[in-house]
């Protein structure tokens, strides 16, 4: 089509699907709303499409989700006068006319939106929607949603690897550092070896991609969109500097800043979300033959931030007065080259407890002298005295493995024991371990914390379930998810008294009221966000949920309108 042609088109769906019209509400005002209204030719009015506006050379978006009658609308306060690109996420959908702007002034504006479907439905499904929709056994899709906890699944079935292909990629993914994508590999600093049962997975992987067939045998199936309560809502994402950024945790600082982690990066960053601006600074190196990316972020009492390592092995606080940066890692005696230290909590007085998950073990720092008392967690489980050292050998964290740590008010720690589906506690008196299996086998325990009663919330990611432990009666509640695969990564109670959790690879923000047993689900506005942490924001009416999305080099902030 000639430019000519298609500018002419454009203005045809400009007057006839995209009707702005701009009229005076009232007295003049230094604020400015948009609203209208969201349908297409296959449904009429839409409920639950997310329509997105972000200011032209701006790095903040704002989303709300159009109700029942298919209407939209942003409060005053919400979008300052500008130009602004609209979007939308409706799965199955696309907006009629893309890149789409619209002038926002001192008069209310209203944009009627006009959807048709679209023809490339694969592109936007969720990773979830792909384990829905392909087939396999249950063994089989266990397997590929291991895979993309930490990846999505579109390169896996548009890849055309056939199984001895396969076979190559499994070995080399298992060699890259968790971190990795597809731009920036990371390679770990020692070698795996082929597993059994890799020859299985390699074969059914060629049966779901397109090794041997242009389109896919089987229909692509959806989630439902938004409805309800999960409509009434608004998402501010925030853009960071650096397009290839993961934020794997983010969390709030009593200030109202936002802080986060690079899971690639040795990074900490900032954000003020009242502008937008943000501002980051270089960890040290720990090791230097070692990938540099971390994990956990927390907040001491002070306000100053802590991160875990990872494969740096090791912690960091910054000093928000001086920004001083001080690493500390594991003694020379227990560091090999698979110590991962990911996780860390506060603990008893001005201690801090650190794990390491590879070789399973609980760390007690003293920041003011830097000595680390050192617990196996699992005391009881033999582990075989083999050379760790550069070459890489050793056992697989088999039958246990910590995935997450957290410590109660009196600073008694405990820990997600992922691969045996426990909670462990840690006296830091005696060093003692105690397990306690959840109700559910093949939990998948991850992430987890406390709330002002000392019970603790925590993350069941293969049971699809959010988990309650008290620690004084030493029982047990579950809460299960209703969104197939949703992957809830972590817990966090907020001061109403509702708990939040976000899924890896649904783009999912869930809102538990646990007198009721209600779960409102709120959907992102990106697509394959990869939500990890959860953080809450409690000073705003309803408490919101901050998250960084690790696959997308955003900030999120999710706000219920109830």
């Amino acid at each position: 089509m000639c430019r000519k042609a298609a500018l002419s088109a454009a203005a045809v769906l400009v007057a006839i699907v995209i009707s702005l019209q701009f009229s005076a509400r009232g007295q003049t005002s230094a604020k400015a709303a948009l609203s209208g209204a969201v349908s297409s030719e296959a449904e009429g009015p839409m409920e639950g499409v997310l329509v997105g506006a972000k200011q032209l050379g701006g790095n903040i978006s704002i989303t709300v989700v159009s109700d029942k009658q298919g209407r939209y609308s942003f409060a005053p306060n919400e979008l300052p006068a500008g130009q602004y690109k609209l979007s939308v996420r409706a799965v199955g959908y696309d907006l009629s006319q893309p890149g789409l702007t619209v002038e926002v002034g001192p008069q209310a504006a209203t944009a009627n939106l006009t959807l048709k479907k679209s023809r490339d439905l694969a592109s936007q499904l969720s990773s979830a929607e792909w384990l829905i929709s392909v087939p396999g056994t249950t063994e089989q899709k266990d397997e590929l949603f291991k895979c993309i906890l930490c990846h999505t699944a579109y390169p896996i079935v548009s890849s055309r690897y056939d199984q001895s292909g396969w076979l190559v990629t499994i070995n080399r993914m298992r060699n890259y550092g968790p971190a990795s994508a597809l731009e920036k590999p990371q390679m770990l600093p020692f070698h795996q070896q082929q597993r059994p049962g890799d020859a299985e997975f390699a074969k059914y992987l060629s049966s779901i991609n397109l090794s041997t067939t242009s389109q896919w045998a089987f229909e692509l199936k959806t989630l439902p969109r938004p409805h309800g309560d999960a409509t009434k809502v608004v998402v501010t994402e925030y853009d960071l500097p650096r397009p290839d950024a993961q934020p794997h945790d983010a969390v709030i600082d009593s200030q109202g800043m936002i802080w986060y982690d690079d899971f690639a990066e040795p990074i900490l960053g900032r954000l003020d979300p009242r502008t937008g601006k943000t501002k980051e600074w270089t960890l040290p190196e720990i090791r230097p033959d070692f990938p540099s990316g971390s994990l956990d972020l927390e907040i001491d009492r002070d306000g100053n931030p802590w991160i875990g390592r990872l494969l740096q092995a090791g912690v960091a606080r910054f000093d928000k007065n001086t920004e001083k940066i001080t690493n500390w890692t594991l003694p020379p005696q227990y560091l090999n080259s698979k110590s991962r230290v990911p996780f860390l909590a506060f603990g008893p007085g001005d201690a801090v407890w650190f794990v390491d998950t590879w070789n399973r073990t609980m760390n007690l720092l003293d920041p003011a002298t830097g000595h680390v008392d050192h617990y196996p967690a699992y005391p009881d489980w033999v582990i075989p005295a083999i050379d760790m050292g550069s070459g890489g050998k050793g056992p697989e964290p088999q039958g246990h493995f910590i995935y997450g740590i957290n410590a109660d008010s009196r600073g008694v720690g405990y820990f997600a024991d992922m691969a045996g589906g426990n909670i462990g506690k840690m006296d830091p008196k005696t060093g003692k371990t105690s397990l306690y299996p959840t109700p559910s086998t093949n939990s998948g325990p991850r992430r987890m914390h406390f709330d002002r009663e000392d019970k603790l919330w925590f993350a069941e990611n293969y049971a699809l379930k959010i988990g309650l432990f008290d620690p004084k009666t030493e029982q047990f509640r579950e809460w299960d998810d209703p969104t197939p695969w949703d992957s809830p990564y972590d817990t966090v109670p907020d001061s109403k008294g509702f708990v939040w959790t976000g899924g890896m690879v649904t783009d999912l923000v869930t809102r538990l009221n646990p007198k009721t047993g209600e779960m409102i689900q709120y959907l992102l506005p990106t697509l394959g966000a990869n939500i990890r942490r959860a953080d809450v924001d409690n000073s705003t009416k309803y408490p919101s949920f901050v998250v960084g999305e690790n696959h997308q080099a955003k900030i999120a902030i999710v706000r219920p309108l109830n």
